[in-house]
């Protein structure tokens, strides 16, 4: 008897002390590099529209916003003809695919979070506007969106079709810049600011990943397949890929990089997962 009390004893420990650094793992995982460069996809937690995109936008002006936002939190700026929109990370955080129209234009404004990249694209593709959901998949831990028209898979920082029959297809990127809520408030007085009025239920004075702190370490949650060791990996950059060509500046020195080039903003671990030669300046 007292044997098996023993045995008993060795196997709950043993599953103990396995859960244990599982655990540890998960809450300190780091980037993993795999033999097969190529990008993969995986399941990102919520299912398909769990996170839900924007469809019919609505905006507010910058009294309105000045109740909640924060001065330094961040969010996308498009702008055309002295018109300027601010989408703020605050809300696209929730639902991370916004589909618009701005001075005439289809645009699909769109953040993913893990890889903390922001840009714009146009809906518009040949003679057809799409429409973005998100899909619930990730790859290199970007967003995956899908169009409800073909249900196409797309690369949230690439802006390209990854899987189904637009794959290879790629949308057009738009200029946008990335503002701090004080500095869109002195520049842009004037301008137009997505509204909390978004039809889902959601606090957006609260972050869901800084309860995990996510931003505040240095931990990747899920397997790369390409991992670039030229910066650390959350370092923000700003880059621009161009004929089969990626360029990565880090942001702090963003100014000196060609203001004629549409650039995009991410976290270097997921740039370089995407553009795994990227030219580091």
């Amino acid at each position: 008897m007292a044997q098996h009390r023993t045995t008993l004893l060795f196997i709950l420990g043993a599953i103990l002390f396995l859960s244990l650094g599982f655990w540890e793992s998960r809450a300190h995982r780091t980037p993993m590099a795999v033999e097969d460069s190529s990008p993969w996809m995986i399941e990102g937690g919520p299912d398909r529209d769990g996170i839900p995109a924007i469809h019919e936008p609505r905006f507010e002006s910058l009294a309105e916003a000045d109740v909640y936002l924060e001065d330094d939190g961040l969010g996308l700026v498009v702008t055309e003809r002295g018109e300027a929109r601010f989408y703020p990370y605050q809300i696209l955080v929730w639902h991370e695919a916004v589909n618009d129209v701005f001075r005439g234009r289809e645009i699909l404004v769109s953040y993913a979070p893990l890889t903390f990249s922001g840009a714009v694209y146009d809906r518009t593709l040949g003679d057809q506007v799409l429409t973005f959901g998100v899909s619930g998949k990730l790859m290199d831990n970007n967003t995956i969106l899908y169009d409800i028209q073909t249900e196409s898979l797309w690369s949230q920082l690439k802006g390209e079709g990854v899987e189904g029959p637009l794959t290879g297809e790629r949308l057009g990127r738009l200029p946008a810049e990335v503002l701090s809520w004080a500095s869109f408030k002195r520049v842009y007085p004037n301008g137009e600011i997505l509204s909390r009025q978004t039809g889902a239920d959601r606090d957006y004075t609260q972050n869901p990943y800084g309860r995990e702190g996510y931003w505040d370490s240095a931990a990747v949650w899920f397997p790369l397949s390409h991992e670039d060791e030229r910066l650390p990996a959350k370092t923000i950059i700003h880059g621009y890929e161009e004929d089969g060509i990626a360029v990565a500046y880090p942001a702090e020195y963003v100014q000196e990089a060609d203001d004629e080039r549409i650039l995009r903003s991410a976290y270097w671990f997921a740039w370089a997962s995407a553009y795994p030669n990227t030219l580091l300046y």
